[in-house]
């Protein structure tokens, strides 16, 4: 797709969605696919294409034309050579001409939904600097940049941060998932009075069909992870990982032994080796196999993901997007989280009271908890779906918005052809 060299009079809209998209991380691909769900539904005669970490998963899943984030990890030869002889620059210049090819002609940039605007896991050189030479291309292309349901924070390393926010703060439309992040970027200096607070674009997924449960024995999903700290790194993170599957197995043991079933929920796949290490830990604590009463399931979408969760009553989950699709699917649960986020998506359907860290919490807790939401689990069920529907509404004026400064580009593209790079392109947006 080369946009530039196509008329600016043909009208058809023309988007770039940007994200950590098609790395194995099934809440980020349904952020993409919601938004892709929506354009193709609202403007099936735009152009679009995904700048991403994976384009050959992301083209062959969504059918959408993909691009590399960076092209510089691809290089051989002799740019590979000078890469390494001159630090990195001759890869920084060719990414950052990649990215102002990709930008020109296009008139608008959507970053939907994923926590875009944190450090979890990443060095400032990886998505922090990735994400602001993007934005700067955008900006001297003319392209509208929209982050759309953003989570944003934490961001401990410094110049991640700055990075980060620098990015944000040259975006046009911001929206935030939650108010912990608006909160966040307004401390550090992005001006937050007219940015709204819009639940996960995930909340927009249509839901799969799911068959019918009938007769089946009380059933709790559970969604382990590969949690290791913020980083991940050292021995820390070893101990961090060790003492949560430690405590989850005898939760899991627990409910084995009183003849509950188990469903293990895949939020992501490296998730598949915590659930394996506590099976076998379960395993120890019951002193027997009890393989009849749990069940893994797949997770190759989070459509996949909602339809294993149809088949439980109750979820317990540390994913962020795990207990995103609980919510939406009308279940009670209980979040073991990492991260504020989750403590921020429970709040919104009543559940704050539901919640505990991964590093801090007891197995009498979380035992306490499960009964006394089973206790009032209908109770909990119908406030849940009240507040779904409110996000999904608050969703659509979103779409909305999205879709008409879509529309002014197009007619501004239309009746004014970009000659150059503005100054104003370079400035902080007036919202």
């Amino acid at each position: 797709m080369n946009w530039s060299g196509r008329s600016d009079g043909d009208g058809k809209p023309r988007v770039v969605l940007f994200g950590l998209f098609g790395i194995g991380n099934i809440g980020n691909d349904g952020s993409l696919q919601a938004m892709l769900d929506m354009l193709r539904r609202e403007r099936p005669q735009a152009e679009l294409v995904c700048v991403c970490a994976g384009p050959d998963r992301v083209r062959k899943a969504f059918r959408v034309e993909a691009r590399p984030i960076r092209i510089s990890n691809r290089a051989r030869g002799l740019l590979r050579t000078l890469d390494r002889i001159f630090l990195g620059i001759p890869g920084l210049v060719a990414d950052a001409a990649h990215a102002f090819r990709t930008m020109r002609g296009a008139d608008m940039m959507i970053v939907p939904g994923t926590g875009i605007l944190d450090d979890l896991g990443e060095e400032s050189y990886q998505m922090p600097l990735r994400l602001f030479m993007w934005c700067l291309a955008a900006r001297l292309a003319g392209v509208h940049i929209a982050f759309a349901s953003v989570g944003a924070g934490p961001i401990r390393n410094r110049l991640s941060r700055f990075l980060m926010l620098s990015a944000a703060k040259r975006a046009h439309y911001r929206s935030y998932r939650d108010g912990f992040s608006r909160e966040y970027v307004s401390v550090h200096g992005i001006d937050t009075r007219n940015d709204p607070i819009c639940l996960d674009v995930v909340f927009g997924l249509t839901v799969p069909e799911v068959p019918k449960r009938e007769g089946s024995p009380f059933t709790l999903g559970l969604g382990v992870m590969d949690c290791r700290g913020w980083y991940g790194r050292g021995q820390e993170a070893d101990a961090i990982y060790q003492t949560y599957i430690s405590k989850v197995a005898f939760f899991s043991a627990w409910l084995v032994r009183n003849g509950f079933h188990i469903r293990i929920l895949i939020g992501q796949e490296s998730d598949r080796r915590a659930a394996v290490d506590m099976l076998r830990m379960m395993r120890a604590y019951t002193g027997r196999n009890a393989a009849e009463c749990i069940q893994v399931g797949p997770c190759g979408s989070l459509h996949d993901l909602m339809r294993e969760i149809s088949r439980t009553d109750i979820v317990v989950a540390t994913r962020y997007h795990s207990i995103v699709c609980a919510l939406k699917m009308g279940r009670p649960s209980i979040s073991i989280e990492y991260a504020p986020k989750n403590t921020e998506v429970m709040l919104g359907t009543g559940l704050g009271d539901y919640c505990e860290t991964v590093e801090m919490f007891a197995t009498d807790a979380l035992i306490e908890k499960f009964q006394r939401l089973r206790r009032d689990y209908h109770y909990f069920q119908a406030r849940i779906r009240t507040s779904v529907a409110l996000f999904q509404e608050a969703l659509a004026e979103q779409d909305a918005r999205l879709l008409s400064i879509l529309s002014e580009r197009v007619a501004r593209r239309r009746s004014h052809p970009p000659i150059g790079v503005s100054a104003e392109s370079m400035g902080d947006p007036t919202h």
